[in-house]
């Protein structure tokens, strides 16, 4: 037993000290490979991290790091650190490269490349135009970072000199990137495709600017002619018919000269007019008193007038009467009125009277009291019942009337014409009724020697 014993050590000394001689290339180890932050434990028999990394396929490309390094030696539980760099494209000028970097911010990848980004220069990240004090907090990893650097020129424009920075690319682009405005007499030197280059002078020859107002726009140009015409014909204006210009067309140009643009036209209109026709009264003994006929209707007469109407840019500046024709003549309305005076009776308190015309009036009445104590009539007659005032042209003073309710007044005071048929019954302030309401006054006779035929409507 003890000899077995023996010998089983003694095979175990052998056995490890056989372990012990061979190389460390024999020997498996246990290892971590963090590959972009992405970790992978491998047993490899690798000498060194570039056998390993061979092993498990891993090529490495300009701008990828490795940790602990190529030619290190593998020991168990080793981590080995790779980080791929990204592949990004660098366009500077309008010269493109690819460029491989571990860093992702645009502002570090600008650097990392010798870059110094000018304020003036223009930076587009991913095809998006960036101010370039947003660079170094910009969110995201870039895949392209284009930087067109500004370049230095000198613009001469008439009598003013100005230095300007560009990132465009011909001159008429860094002009129109300026600000500057072209008009199409102006001559620029060099040509507006001539590629920009730095500490260039470009210089503007400018035409004369001219204001033209015409078709209801201003047209803002530059011209080289000398008169208004000239401009006119830079313009493409054409002036038609009666068209004229302020100032006319012989005015020499000056620069921030306004002209305007006259369109003139002209119609004739025809207008017809209304020629009312009259109405005539003629006496007729044929007819009582009071009594009408109209004996012609009337028509009214159409005059046609043509107008020459004169317009200048669309607003009516005259009219001018051409020709007056009568198209049809107007026909007076003629009636005739009753002069027949008949004499007819009436029956009243006091007996029956004779009268000659019946009136229907607008019948008030009034007293003494009524006037401020006034009981004097318009032809000295004191007021009283009996003394009734109206219009003395249609009613006579001193002539009677009757009017049923009141009785026989004598006409005696003046009412208000402006009601010619009206009349006011006169009453003394002891015996005084108030009167309002329409009546028949019924003029008695005699037949006065003055009579008004034509009673106001």
């Amino acid at each position: 037993m003890l000899i077995i014993l023996g010998g089983m050590v003694l095979m175990g000394l052998l056995l490890l000290g056989a372990l012990t001689l061979l190389p460390a290339a024999q020997v498996e180890k246990s290892v971590t490979v963090l590959l972009n932050g992405q970790a992978q434990t491998t047993t490899t028999r690798a000498p060194t991290v570039a056998a390993l990394l061979d092993e498990l396929r891993i090529s490495l490309l300009e701008g990828d790091t490795v940790s602990p390094a190529l030619n290190s030696r593998l020991s168990p539980d080793l981590v080995v650190r790779v980080a791929k760099a990204r592949s990004i494209t660098l366009t500077v000028d309008g010269q493109s490269q690819v460029y491989r970097t571990l860093l992702t911010n645009p502002a570090a990848i600008l650097e990392s490349a010798g870059l110094t980004v000018g304020p003036r220069d223009v930076v587009r990240i991913d095809g998006t135009r960036t101010n370039p004090a947003q660079l170094t907090n910009w969110p995201v990893p870039v895949t392209h970072i284009s930087l067109q650097r500004s370049i230095p020129l000198t613009v001469v424009d008439h009598e003013t000199t100005r230095q300007i920075e560009t990132t465009s690319t011909t001159v008429g682009e860094a002009l129109f990137a300026a600000g500057i405005t072209l008009y199409l007499a102006d001559a620029v030197t060099p040509n507006l495709d001539e590629p920009v280059a730095a500490d260039m002078t470009v210089t503007i020859h400018r035409a004369q600017p001219v204001s033209i107002i015409a078709d209801g726009t201003t047209v803002e140009t530059r011209v080289r002619g000398q008169t208004v015409a000239d401009a006119l014909a830079d313009a493409e204006l054409a002036l038609v018919g009666q068209d004229y210009t302020i100032p006319n067309e012989d005015t020499p140009l000056k620069a921030g000269m306004y002209v305007r643009v006259i369109r003139v036209k002209e119609e004739i209109l025809t207008e017809e007019a209304t020629q009312p026709f009259e109405v005539v009264f003629q006496p007729d003994s044929s007819l009582e008193i009071d009594q009408r006929e109209t004996v012609q209707t009337g028509q009214n007469g159409i005059v046609r007038t043509s107008i020459r109407v004169r317009y200048e840019n669309g607003v009516e500046i005259s009219r001018e009467p051409v020709e007056e024709i009568v198209a049809q003549e107007a026909r007076n309305q003629v009636i005739a009125y009753g002069t027949n005076v008949v004499l007819r009776t009436i029956d009243t308190p006091d007996g029956p009277r004779q009268y000659w015309r019946r009136i229907r009036m607008y019948a008030t009445s009034y007293h003494p009291a009524a006037l401020g104590g006034d009981d004097r009539t318009a032809i000295g007659e004191q007021l009283r019942k009996g003394i009734v005032a109206s219009n003395p042209d249609i009613i006579t003073y001193r002539s009677e009337v009757y009017v049923p309710g009141y009785g026989v007044g004598m006409m005696a005071d003046t009412g208000p014409l402006y009601r010619p048929l009206f009349i006011d019954l006169g009453y003394s302030d002891d015996d005084f009724v108030p009167w309002s309401r329409w009546v028949d006054v019924y003029l008695l006779a005699p037949v006065p020697a003055e009579i008004q035929y034509l009673l106001p409507e």
